[in-house]
């Protein structure tokens, strides 16, 4: 079952052996404005059944994950449904919604992975735990990679509302703030700032 077997943010942080802290992680955002694709691609998803995650992943999510990655596309790659398995023994295996990995596009993934995205229909609490173990497995597998990065950012999505987070060591913070899908610009230029901390 790997990551899905992180159901709690309690009994992920005692598993993993992390302490959390809440903060506003983004105090200043300055906002992206949304292409008109984009704009009329969530219109579109609108007029749609959005009745689980794999509907919200592939109208909402995935589009807008799209439309930041294409910014940087000569740095960055977004992948989805990958695997990443760094340690069966310990539920640190198993395919991710999305991710941001800091090279330019190829077709298969390489380090450093830096931003996941975890999509859970309305469970927030099990994609925060799902997510932080996510991002707990990619600054160990950078390290075996090679690539060590000192932080990565992950997010929880039910698709109208996103939660970020950040894990540095065996620190987890976690954004007092949630976001929401009608506020495009600040969603964007969250990811432009999380992006850019890499470049």
């Amino acid at each position: 079952m790997g990551y899905s077997n992180y159901k709690s943010l309690k009994m992920t942080l005692k598993k993993l052996n992390l302490d959390e802290i809440d903060l506003n992680l983004f105090p200043t955002i300055e906002p992206v404005t949304p292409s008109n694709w984009l704009i009329e691609t969530l219109k579109i998803a609108k007029r749609m059944p959005l009745t689980n995650e794999k509907s919200k992943s592939e109208r909402i999510i995935s589009p807008i994950l799209a439309e930041a990655a294409l910014h940087y596309e000569s740095q960055i790659t977004l992948f989805s449904g990958e695997d990443l398995t760094v340690d069966i023994d310990r539920d640190l295996s198993g395919a991710c919604d999305f991710f941001f990995a800091k090279h330019p596009r190829k077709s298969v993934m390489q380090a450093p992975i830096i931003t996941f995205v975890e999509a859970k229909d309305e469970d927030f609490e099990y994609g925060q735990a799902q997510c932080t173990a996510q991002m707990y497995a990619s600054l160990i597998y950078n390290e075996q990679e090679g690539k060590p990065i000192p932080f990565v950012y992950g997010c929880a999505v039910t698709g109208d509302v996103w939660k970020f987070l950040r894990l540095e060591k065996d620190k987890l913070s976690i954004d007092i703030e949630n976001y929401y899908v009608n506020d495009l610009p600040n969603l964007l230029g969250i990811f432009k700032q999380i992006i850019e901390k890499y470049l």
